[in-house]
């Protein structure tokens, strides 16, 4: 992958990890939750256009294990926030509409929703396999050279 793939799962799962843990703190966080979305958000279209980032190569480089993690959760995050969060806008954008012009409320695409949750539960799961993969299953040629086994 380059490195733009790299840096853009990275900020997907930090943006993942920060936002979970203003969910699970008791008070009132939306608007924190909404300012880490933000700044994910122009992270994300700074790196569109300049391509990495110099902090995200040093932890790359730095914590390969947790970095292979983090861009696990990267991918989770990226499927929610596409599969989720802007159908979700779209929903709440016509129902506010019907409601302010006194039309009748849509009813929410229940089934839709249902689909989408157990598909992100599965992404989630394989992309935390693939990471337990690249960290520890998958030996690098000198690894395996040093382990007394022939190249792959």
């Amino acid at each position: 992958m380059k490195s733009f793939t790299h840096h853009a799962l990275i900020l997907g799962g930090l943006y993942f990890v920060v936002s979970l843990l203003f969910s699970w703190a008791n008070g009132n966080f939306g608007m924190v939750d909404v300012a880490a979305f933000v700044v994910f958000f122009a992270l994300f279209i700074v790196l569109c256009f300049k391509r990495k980032y110099n902090f995200l190569l040093c932890f790359q480089n730095k914590y390969i294990k947790t970095g292979n993690y983090i861009k696990a959760l990267g991918i989770a995050q990226y499927y929610k926030i596409i599969f989720m969060f802007f159908p979700g806008i779209v929903y709440g954008y016509r129902a506010s509409k019907a409601q302010y012009f006194g039309w009748e409320i849509p009813l929410p695409p229940i089934m839709y929703m249902q689909i989408v949750s157990y598909i992100y539960w599965g992404v989630l799961l394989l992309s935390l396999i693939w990471a337990t993969y690249q960290s520890f299953g998958k030996q690098k040629p000198n690894e395996a050279i040093a382990a007394g086994r022939k190249n792959p």
